[in-house]
């Protein structure tokens, strides 16, 4: 069954504020909570992707992640992936986190020499754009499959033969152009999912659990576990573990 990312935000202008902390103190007493309920790894973030959020600069994310990663955690504390699009916060904590969730399309060679020297697992995002800020400014289109596996099909191998430890690719379900329709979301969410078993012939795959006026969508993270997904990112350990369970039950999988 699939892994369980479960999130913690130090970006207090994020609209999912279910998942924000105000101190490093309070968001080491979450992931415990978190691990508590199942979560496998957090996602750590310190800047909002959301299209609508204040842009702020590589040194505002640095010394948000600064002050979390200075503060003392337990021994046997859950795993934490690092969510960044900045090249240089990724490379000045690879010895501190398990995962990179990298949300960039931008791999300079001294980040591609660190995550190969330091063996640290990368999620691979796809982005019609550099970042989610870039994205932003970029001219409106719909995402299509075709572009999603051909830059994977692309960036897998490329990443690998520089020694780059793939945990698994995301084509991303949440990170929209301002532009995008509401109703166009959860059509061109489905036809994502419907492709997740195209997608896995390359590398493992990373899914976002998607959520309708911040309740996750249980049809569609069904649709997820159906298709055979690797990871799941969640703000809902709770509900998406209820899911897997049900889903488990009625697929006739023994717990």
């Amino acid at each position: 069954m699939a892994k369980i990312f479960s999130v913690v935000n130090l970006s207090k202008e994020s609209p999912q504020k279910d998942s924000w902390v105000a101190t490093p103190i309070e968001a080491i007493q979450k992931m415990l909570e978190l691990q508590q309920l199942g979560a496998d790894y957090i996602d750590l973030g310190a800047r909002s992707s959301f299209s609508a959020s204040p842009e702020l600069d590589d040194q505002t994310e640095q010394e948000r992640l600064e002050l979390f990663f200075a503060t003392d955690r337990p021994k046997d504390f859950i795993s934490i992936s690092l969510d960044t699009w900045s090249d240089k916060n990724a490379s000045r904590y690879l010895g501190s986190i398990a995962v990179l969730n990298y949300t960039s399309t931008y791999f300079p060679e001294e980040l591609i020499s660190e995550l190969a020297n330091t063996g640290c697992p990368l999620v691979l995002n796809y982005l019609p754009a550099a970042n989610p800020y870039a994205l932003r400014k970029t001219t409106y289109s719909p995402p299509s499959i075709k572009g999603i596996v051909d830059y994977f099909s692309a960036t897998v191998p490329y990443l690998e033969k520089k020694g780059v430890k793939i945990l698994a690719i995301d084509p991303n379900l949440g990170m929209w152009h301002p532009e995008t329709p509401n109703e166009l979301k959860p059509v061109i969410q489905k036809q994502i999912i419907e492709a997740i078993p195209e997608i896995k012939k390359i590398a493992p795959v990373f899914i976002v659990a998607p959520r309708t006026n911040n309740l996750l969508n249980i049809e569609l993270v069904e649709l997820i576990l159906s298709q055979g997904v690797d990871f799941i990112r969640t703000h809902d350990v709770v509900t998406l573990k209820e899911t897997m369970h049900r889903f488990r039950r009625c697929s006739g999988v023994l717990e």
